[in-house]
């Protein structure tokens, strides 16, 4: 059996959007003008795309100050053994890699599958095979890195997979990331459906690309420690594995800018997951998610809200319209 290879019932997510005729307005006119600047872009020797990201990340960190005070907290937040000088840094880099990664979308988007393969690097695909031929489902845990597009289409181009997405406010650019995302063996669900189509998407022999590092809110999460913080964590995941009995590996997509490729990497089936204590498992989630952001830190996407919701009610430590009393404050107690 070749790689990737099961028995897949075909399925159509409920992503791409179908595209509208109202995209050729004027409105939408400067999106159509990033995203031809975009494929020009892809046009570039990867040299000079980086060199041409590395200067807009170094202009996003020096005027972006609400973007920048939110890494600078999470850092500070994450990062307490570190230094002023060395978060510094880290953020800078994470600004530079940010834009890097960002002015590679066109290639991502438009280029030659040979072209991509040179690009997007899969290893440790004979974990994920190895369950393919045993006939488990899958879930692969991930986080929100610059990478993550990358990783997966890393992934399709060799397993067929599932995802749930969130609607880009700009509909025009919500359907070309779609497309772009389900190019090739990918199928997406808008995260409003629920899990159900998924779950029956994970029994049909696609794996599942999980990303559970963000704050929903109270009613959506449980608090297990985070970088030692106590933060609002989505506590799906063993019940998931549960439910579609599968295994759940770990997938991390690092960026080597020297390189000019994204490496995804899918690790070894987590052992004895799920038990039998749901808390237990999220922490445990957590702690694997920490492991693999700390193999490339600059890479994650530290410009999210991590811990908008707090455990006692109180105010965010990101500066926010209409939340009183929000704003930076020292890190928490360890949990």
């Amino acid at each position: 059996m070749s790689v990737g290879e099961r028995a897949v019932t075909s399925g159509k997510g409920s992503y791409p959007p179908p595209f509208s005729g109202r995209f050729f307005a004027p409105r939408y006119w400067p999106t159509w003008l990033g995203l031809g600047l975009l494929g020009l872009l892809a046009l570039l020797p990867g040299g000079v795309r980086r060199r041409l990201g590395g200067a807009v990340g170094a202009l996003a960190y020096r005027y972006h100050h609400k973007r920048r005070a939110i890494v600078a907290t999470n850092l500070e937040w994450c990062f307490p053994e570190l230094d002023g000088t060395a978060r510094e840094a880290l953020a800078r880099d994470y600004f530079r890699l940010m834009a890097q990664s960002f002015f590679d979308y066109g290639v991502l988007w438009w280029a030659s599958r040979r072209r991509l393969d040179k690009m997007l690097k899969l290893e440790g695909a004979e974990y994920l095979q190895a369950q393919v031929d045993a006939g488990r489902p899958v879930i692969l845990l991930t986080s929100h890195t610059i990478g993550l597009d990358f990783g997966a289409a890393a992934l399709t181009r060799h397993f067929p997979s599932v995802g749930l997405v969130k609607r880009a406010r700009n509909p025009l650019f919500d359907w070309y990331m779609a497309r772009g995302r389900t190019r090739f063996q990918g199928i997406l669900y808008r995260r409003e459906e629920g899990m159900r189509p998924v779950i029956r998407a994970i029994k049909q022999g696609h794996a599942f690309y999980y990303l559970p590092d963000e704050d929903l809110g109270p009613e959506n999460s449980i608090f297990v420690p985070f970088f030692g913080v106590p933060t609002a964590t989505i506590d799906a995941l063993s019940r998931l594995a549960r439910m579609s009995g599968a295994a759940v590996l770990p997938f991390a997509t690092v960026y080597r800018p020297e390189e000019g490729d994204y490496v995804a990497r899918i690790g070894e089936p987590l052992a004895d997951f799920p038990s039998e204590k749901s808390e237990a498992d999220t922490a445990r989630m957590n702690r694997e998610l920490e492991w693999m952001i700390r193999e490339a830190p600059a890479q994650y996407m530290w410009s999210m809200r991590l811990f908008q919701t707090r455990p006692d009610g109180s105010p965010p430590p990101y500066a926010m319209k209409g939340k009183p009393g929000s704003g930076h404050r020292e890190r928490p107690d360890s949990a």
